[in-house]
C-alpha cells in the first residue's frame, strides 16, 4: 500500500468523521430552534443541550486535521482548492465562527435571547449548503485552468441541477441524521416525550432525503455521459471508439 493510499484512508476517515458528528450538531442547533419557535423547547431543549455540551467544543477538530492533511499529503491541492473553494469556504468558516461564539457565549457567559438561538440553528442549514458545493464541482464540468490562474464557472455551477440537488439532500441528510441520532440518544436517557418527537422528525425527513438522493443519482449518470462523450470526443475516439482501445 502507497503512502498516497495511506494518506487519503486517514483523511477521509477524519472527513467521514466529521460529516456525522457536525450532522447531528447542525440538526440539533436547528431541532432546538424549531423548538422554541412551536413553543416545545421544555421537550427538546433538555435533552439537546445535555448532548452539545461535551461535544461541541470537539467537533471542528476533524474539519481541521482534514484541511492540514490534504495540504501536507498533497500540497497541490492548495493551489486548485484554495482558489475555487475561496468563497463556499469563507462563507462556511464565517458560518462556524459565529456558531462557536454564540455557544460559548450561552454556554459560559450566560446570554439568553431568542434570536440568537435562532440564529445559531439557521447557521445549521447554511454551513452543510455552502460547504456541500465541493461535491458538486468535485464532479467536474465547472471549473477551467486559464493563464491566470483556476477559475469557477459560478454560473454553470449554481444553474446546474445537480448543485441544488446536493444542497437539498445535504439539508434533509443533516436533519435526518441528527433527528435520528438524537432519537437513540432521547431514548437511552428515557425522555420519552423528546423520543416521541425527534422519532416523528426523523420519519419526516426520511421521505425528501430518499427522494433528492434518487435525484442526484439520476444526474449523476447524466452528467458521466456527458463527460465521457468529452473524453472521447478529445481524445479522438469518435466515429471510432475502437481506436481507442
Amino acid at each position: 500500500m502507497t503512502l498516497e493510499i495511506i494518506g487519503i484512508s486517514v483523511l477521509w476517515l477524519f472527513l467521514f468523521g466529521y460529516v456525522i458528528v457536525a450532522s447531528i450538531d447542525f440538526g440539533a442547533g436547528f431541532f432546538n430552534a424549531y423548538s422554541l419557535f412551536r413553543g416545545k423547547q421544555h421537550i427538546l431543549t433538555g435533552i439537546i443541550q445535555r448532548y452539545l455540551s461535551p461535544v461541541w467544543e470537539v467537533t471542528n477538530v476533524f474539519l481541521v486535521f482534514f484541511f492540514v492533511g490534504i495540504v501536507g499529503f498533497f500540497p497541490k491541492t492548495a493551489y486548485y482548492y484554495g482558489t475555487i473553494l475561496l468563497v463556499p469556504a469563507s462563507i462556511g468558516v464565517v458560518l462556524l465562527a459565529i456558531r462557536g461564539a454564540y455557544y460559548a457565549f450561552t454556554t459560559y457567559g450566560g446570554l439568553k435571547h431568542k434570536r440568537y438561538t435562532y440564529l445559531y440553528g439557521l447557521t445549521g442549514l447554511f454551513i452543510p449548503a455552502s460547504l456541500s458545493i465541493v461535491l458538486t464541482i468535485s464532479e467536474g464540468g465547472f471549473v477551467e485552468e486559464t493563464a491566470s490562474g483556476v477559475e469557477l464557472d459560478y454560473w454553470a455551477l449554481f444553474t446546474s441541477p445537480l448543485t441544488w440537488s446536493i444542497v437539498v439532500l445535504s439539508l434533509a441528510a443533516v436533519l435526518y441524521i441528527s433527528a435520528v441520532f438524537l432519537t437513540w440518544y432521547a431514548n437511552k436517557a428515557q425522555d420519552e416525550p423528546a423520543t416521541e418527537l425527534l422519532r416523528k422528525y426523523a420519519l419526516i425527513w426520511s421521505v425528501p432525503a430518499i427522494v433528492t438522493a434518487t435525484g442526484i443519482i439520476v444526474n449523476l449518470r447524466a452528467i458521466t455521459r456527458s463527460i465521457t462523450a468529452g473524453w472521447l470526443i478529445y481524445g479522438g475516439c469518435l466515429p471510432s471508439p475502437s481506436s481507442c482501445f
